[in-house]
């Protein structure tokens, strides 16, 4: 059976509030329902993410409802801008969502530590370590602005509830199969990292940090606590497709959570081969095409990459998939076969136009 994916072009953005009501969007949410409106806040550096204008109509229509609407991320699992709630707050109101009425709350804790371990067999997890806040409320809308990625092929709804769901031990567990890095030349033998290391994992041997792995938990502490960046995130422990399988799976612990009470929106402008969260996502590979607004994680994200593959690129022709030449051998489909395969959704949809 096809999942209804309705579509709004871009050249009608300013009928979006009228037309989001046409979606059946705000159907399974009932007054006292808290509901997470779930996005990347974006970056300090540039301003690829969703115009918090267009947030406003959703929160009017949820509050008319008697809902409890907010806007929330997770602390990320790297040094960056949004690795600590202080400045994740800071990004956020630099990109205006401080400005719409509603709480934000930087889901999971500072540390990214705060968080429910959910029983659960797959592929390759038997646990899933979700922010604790997402597992406490009644619904969930993903907002999602769609563009490509590095690893992940493409950055859509599957990405946005895998990644943006997860603890930062959850995070890390997506990201790598064996415990951090330790960057000889720049660990100055501190011992700080051992001393806010939950699981008492490592310990100063010659005036060198040293990881055991058979006590490591995975929780990326130490890469945020070491002063000297000595730690790292082993990125290439994981191939492409392990890692947009893992995101499926994340991301079907996640959905799992909601029940009915979940819709996906996916904005298809500013699409560039690269996340939101790079310093520079790199030019536009599509012209704005839309947005699209779903029940179906995974047929939402199929119908934005078949959309980008028709359009006609500045440098790559319509009907060439354009995401992968970011990464060759790596493929969005990676992802969105194994999605389906364990129950997330079906690639199988129609385009309902508003």
């Amino acid at each position: 059976m096809k999942s209804k994916v309705f579509f709004l072009p871009a050249c009608r953005f300013e009928e979006f509030d009228r037309a989001i009501l046409r979606t059946g969007i705000f159907n399974p949410f009932k007054k006292g329902d808290r509901v997470a409106l779930k996005l990347h806040f974006g970056s300090m550096g540039h301003n690829n993410t969703i115009p918090a204008d267009y947030m406003s109509g959703i929160i009017s229509v949820l509050i008319q409802k008697g809902c409890f609407p907010f806007l929330t991320d997770t602390n990320v699992l790297y040094r960056d801008d949004r690795a600590e709630t202080a400045t994740h707050l800071e990004v956020a109101s630099k990109n205006g969502y401080d400005r719409l009425g509603v709480p934000i709350v930087i889901a999971g804790g500072d540390r990214g530590d705060d968080y429910v371990s959910i029983k659960e067999e797959s592929r390759y997890y038997e646990e899933f370590f979700m922010a604790r806040e997402y597992t406490e409320i009644e619904g969930m809308i993903a907002l999602t602005h769609f563009k490509g990625h590095g690893l992940a092929c493409i950055g859509g709804t599957i990405k946005n509830l895998a990644m943006g769901c997860a603890s930062r031990k959850g995070k890390f567990a997506m990201h790598a199969s064996i415990t951090p890095d330790i960057k000889k030349k720049k660990c100055i033998g501190c011992g700080l990292c051992g001393k806010n290391c939950p699981a008492q994992a490592i310990s100063i041997v010659n005036e060198i940090a040293v990881i055991d792995p058979a006590k490591c938990i995975g929780c990326a502490q130490c890469v945020h606590t070491c002063p000297q960046s000595a730690i790292g995130i082993p990125w290439s422990s994981v191939t492409p497709r392990e890692f947009q399988e893992k995101l499926a799976e994340y991301a079907n612990c996640a959905r799992g959570l909601f029940g009915n009470s979940f819709f996906a929106v996916n904005f298809m402008v500013n699409i560039t081969p690269l996340c939101d969260c790079e310093p520079d996502p790199g030019k536009k590979i599509a012209p704005d095409i839309g947005v699209l607004f779903s029940r179906d994680p995974v047929a939402i994200d199929r119908a934005c990459v078949d959309m980008v593959t028709a359009s006609q690129g500045p440098d790559i022709p319509a009907g060439e998939e354009k995401f992968s030449r970011t990464r060759p051998g790596n493929h969005p489909h990676f992802q969105l076969d194994h999605a389906e395969k364990i129950g997330l959704g079906t690639r199988d949809y129609e385009i309902i136009s508003l």
